[in-house]
């Protein structure tokens, strides 16, 4: 998310420093929620960290899990984040709202569009990737979420 804050500051002369994030839910099962205290941490380190950095988040495949998953979140977040979430559906109208949220450009392939950009997690974050250990070291020590 560093990345993505510090390339939308840099392309648009510092005025505007915020993210966009499409979520593929395809796949995702019941046994793959987590607990609501893992969801509010989260969130808490979301805010903390990228203050009103969210531009919209776009949902699409949302099964059933997913949705319950969803209402389950909706508990412990804003108003003002709510409306940035969209779930997009799987026909044509699903694409025209994703082209009203996102330049055409940026759709990726597997939504209808053209970007084909697929990028290698390990390569992309080679220099910024952690142990399991270094991680929770970090988590544990940083201020406002040291348990």
């Amino acid at each position: 998310l560093d990345a993505a804050v510090a390339d939308s500051l840099s392309r648009s002369n510092n005025k505007i420093g915020k993210f966009n994030i499409i979520l593929d839910c395809n796949g995702f099962g019941i046994s793959m929620i987590p607990g609501l205290s893992h969801v509010k941490r989260l969130f808490a380190m979301m805010q903390d960290h990228f203050p009103d950095r969210l531009g919209v988040l776009m949902i699409v495949n949302l099964s059933g899990p997913g949705q319950l998953f969803l209402k389950m979140i909706k508990s412990v977040i804003s108003e003002a984040v709510k409306r940035k979430i969209h779930i997009i559906p799987d026909n044509d109208n699903g694409r025209d709202m994703l082209e009203a949220l996102v330049d055409e450009a940026y759709i990726p392939t597997w939504l209808g569009g053209t970007d084909d950009y697929a990028p290698d997690a390990k390569v992309v974050y080679a220099d910024r990737l952690c142990s399991e250990e270094e991680g929770r070291e970090y988590y544990l020590t940083m201020p406002y979420h040291a348990p």
